[in-house]
């Protein structure tokens, strides 16, 4: 039975991706113009904002992919001992880069899953002091491996020292290579994920890229459609690792993409995940 499951979820996700494909090739043709492509963004762009003590968040982008116009989010953490932790890097600029390192020293890169890595390299230019933390799996990615960008060490579900105590991390498996690692910020009770959890304002996207998002479920604060097929085959570690971030009791939850949870983040968490847990 567990073989039939996935194979509808596989064959699911491989069909709004195949829908994605094509449209987002019209998308790349079409274009929305400047002015389309900029309000999915998030203002102010490229400048830490504070969401808690200790932790401000760098909306950037918008970024093209496979011609679709998305956000993207970086989030800052500031640890105990003053060193910073930047989660998903976003682009560099000299501006961005000043305003950080006046929040503290920048120690810390955290490539936290598979696709969230392609502007490591500039921060690692920049500081080349701070050390890399990458997702299971990531140095094994051919694109990783021609791209020189350096991966000092693997995450797991054990925090290293540098940081334990202060955030408790996970590993969320999946098929197909796919792993996220989830971070939670025990003093401000800030769960940070980046893929699992999406929620794009329809009304700030262009069409095309709207009527994808739609179809793949990523605008309602949910997990994608084609990403839920992926980690159910992560089978019983996923659920786990699911069933953990929600038992945190997060009050906000922040991800990569789209309106984030300031709020009631346990409560709305639980919802994103229900197509998981049991």
């Amino acid at each position: 039975m567990a073989r039939k499951i996935n194979a509808r979820a596989v064959g699911a996700g491989v069909a709004v991706g195949a829908v994605a494909i094509l449209l987002a090739y019209r998308a790349a043709k079409v274009g929305g113009g400047e002015e389309g492509r900029m309000r999915a963004a998030y203002p102010p762009l490229d400048t830490p904002k504070p969401v808690a003590d200790n932790v401000w968040i760098v909306d950037s982008g918008p970024m093209n992919a496979m011609g679709l116009t998305l956000p993207v989010r970086m989030t800052i953490v500031r640890l105990k001992n003053g060193d910073l932790l930047l989660h998903s890097p976003t682009r560099f600029t000299l501006e961005l880069a000043q305003a950080v390192v006046a929040l503290g020293p920048i120690r810390h890169l955290v490539a936290p899953n598979i696709a969230h890595w392609t502007f490591l390299a500039e921060w690692q230019r920049a500081y080349p002091g701070a050390t890399t933390w990458a997702a299971p799996g990531l140095r094994e990615r051919a694109q990783v491996r021609q791209s020189g960008v350096r991966l000092d060490h693997d995450l797991s579900d054990d925090a290293p020292a540098d940081w334990a105590g202060e955030i408790e991390q996970g590993v969320v498996p999946g098929g197909a290579g796919f792993r996220e690692v989830y971070f939670f910020h025990r003093p401000s009770r800030t769960l940070i994920l980046t893929d699992l959890v999406e929620d794009l304002d329809p009304s700030r996207l262009p069409p095309v890229t709207r009527t994808i998002m739609q179809l793949s479920g990523a605008t309602g604060g949910r997990t994608a459609v084609y990403l839920r097929a992926v980690v159910k085959l992560g089978g019983e570690e996923a659920e786990r690792a699911a069933r953990r971030m929600v038992e945190l009791a997060p009050e906000r939850v922040i991800f990569a993409h789209g309106d984030w949870f300031e709020e009631r983040g346990q409560e709305r968490l639980r919802r994103a995940f229900d197509w998981l847990l049991k």
